[in-house]
């Protein structure tokens, strides 16, 4: 698989891979760990593609570089685009609806470490309850959310992460 060398910076560049929140929260994948990534998404494990051009098939220029940990959805670049917007998508679904939530893979890095600012002290259910989110709090996350990408896409994704936590 041919990595954008952004795509690598951008693994190298984060302090952390992985920042929890509640019950759920995001892993990115090492720049090593990308290949392995793509199983179930781009290849079968004997390196078969699942790829195709039919609408709600994988592309063969999606590249996975995270997920989702409290359901298990992929986070994938559009490496096609010059600006490598990251999406998400439902799995288990029978076909891929991508949904944007971040306008570049470096619009992706500042929001994801503007994500573990807000889940710091909350990296966990009893932490989360222990120390609610204010809605202040969470209302300026998504004010830069917005910012950062220069409009409302993403805004769904970011939000429903906060609601991981159980009340």
């Amino acid at each position: 698989m041919l990595v954008p060398a952004r795509l690598v910076e951008f693994t190298h560049a984060l302090p952390k891979l992985e920042v929890q929140f509640g019950c759920g929260g995001i892993r990115i994948f090492s720049a090593a760990e990308l290949d392995d990534a793509q199983v179930g998404y781009s290849v079968l494990p004997r390196a078969e593609s699942l790829c195709d051009i039919v609408e709600g098939k994988w592309r063969s220029f999606w590249i996975v570089v995270g997920q989702d940990t409290g359901v298990g959805d992929p986070i994938f670049i559009d490496s096609a685009d010059p600006k490598l917007p990251a999406f998400t998508a439902m799995t288990g679904e029978g076909f891929w609806n991508p949904i944007p939530i971040a306008s570049s893979i470096e619009a992706f890095g500042q929001i994801f470490r503007e994500f573990e600012k807000i889940a710091s002290g909350r990296s966990n259910p009893v932490e989360a309850e222990d120390n609610p989110i204010l809605d202040s709090d969470k209302d300026a996350f998504l004010a830069c959310v917005r910012e950062i990408n220069g409009d409302n896409s993403g805004k769904a994704f970011w939000e429903a992460l906060f609601g991981y936590v159980s009340d």
